[in-house]
This record gives C-alpha cells, sequence and structure tokens, in this order.
C-alpha cells in the first residue's frame, strides 16, 4: 500500500455560495473520495479510508469521539489515528440527503433510526446532537452512520437543527416531526420548543 502519508492537505479558499473545503496535493494513486471542511479522505480498500486533515488539532478532536464512540453502530470504527490522519471504517452508501431527494418519502422505519441516532449522540455525551443529512450515510443495509465528528464534542447543540433544516429543504420535516411525535413524544416537546 502507498504511504498515504504524503498526502498533503490545505486550508481552503472560502468561495461565494460554495461551501468550504480544503485543498489537497495527492502524489500517490490512492482513490479520492470526498473533502470538506477539515480534510480530505481517500480510500485505502474497500473496507478502510484515511482522513487527512488540514489542522492536526481536528484530526485530534475527530480522533477523541471516535474513540469515545467505539461501542456505537452509528459511527465508524477507528483503526488508527496520527498527527494530522485517522484511518477509519470506509462506510458504503450515499449520504441520506440524496437518498430522500432520490426517494422523495420517509418511512417509518428510517425516521425511528434517525430519531435513535440522536438520541445515541446524547447517550454518548456528545455535545452536538446534530448532523447534516450529507454527513448520515444510509448504508445497503439500511444502517445508519454518521460521519464529521471535528465538533461533535466542541459545538453546543442540544437540538437537531442542521438536520431538522435539511429536512424542512426537502419538504420532510413536518412528516418526520410526525414520526418524532409518535416514536418519543417527550423529545418531540422538546424539540417542539
Amino acid at each position: 500500500m502507498e504511504d498515504f502519508k504524503a498526502i498533503q492537505v490545505y486550508p481552503g479558499i472560502h468561495q461565494a455560495g460554495k461551501n468550504y473545503q480544503v485543498s489537497f496535493y495527492n502524489p500517490t494513486s490512492l482513490p479520492f473520495i470526498g473533502a470538506g471542511a477539515q480534510g480530505a479522505v481517500f480510500s485505502l480498500n474497500s473496507g478502510k479510508c484515511v482522513k487527512i486533515y488540514a489542522s492536526p488539532e481536528d484530526a485530534k478532536k475527530e480522533a477523541t469521539v471516535l474513540s469515545h464512540a467505539v461501542s456505537s453502530s452509528f459511527f465508524p470504527r477507528l483503526f488508527d489515528s496520527g498527527f494530522n490522519y485517522n484511518v477509519m471504517e470506509f462506510v458504503h452508501g450515499p449520504g441520506l440527503d440524496k437518498y430522500l431527494l432520490h426517494h422523495n418519502s420517509l418511512n417509518a422505519g428510517l425516521a425511528f433510526k434517525m430519531i435513535d441516532l440522536l438520541e445515541e449522540m446524547q447517550c454518548l455525551g456528545l455535545t452536538r446532537i446534530d448532523a447534516a443529512l450529507r454527513h448520515i450515510i444510509i448504508t445497503p443495509s439500511q444502517s445508519l452512520v454518521v460521519i464529521d465528528h471535528v465538533h461533535s464534542m466542541h459545538t453546543h447543540s442540544p437540538n437537531p437543527l442542521l438536520l431538522l433544516a435539511d429536512l424542512k429543504n426537502l419538504n420532510l420535516m413536518s412528516c418526520f416531526m410526525e414520526y418524532v411525535k409518535f416514536y418519543k413524544p417527550d423529545l418531540y416537546e422538546y424539540w417542539s420548543e
């Protein structure tokens, strides 16, 4: 296997109307999977990927969260971490935003899994009980796995504002909230405040 440590990741450039993402230089043949605000992800094999960060502090923050959530099936497994990288489980499947856009509906089973995921985040003691739909991967077996945890223990967000905003953009928020009301009435009251 090629040495992923040869890949260099730099802070990106803010451009109006576009999501901020890092820049990178990849002198290896490792396939690029995607990039975000903190890092770029490359495939190591069918079961593992490496996320290389522009900031070593971000690498440490995400490794801390993934190590903390090792018992949860809603989080990718962490295999190794270093100065500016984390080697983790490669989760196959689309982001929930693309999945819901394609299906144009939300069934009870999927809504209940989304609620369980948010409750798991709270049970793990994370301070950010939220995730953008693009950061929730739906696997071929219909399991949910949430990625991108740099801010999960450093941002205070007790309500899923990003998730609800994304659902609203897909015209699925009221449907989701009806499932919350049925499945977890106390949570529905809390979120409705």
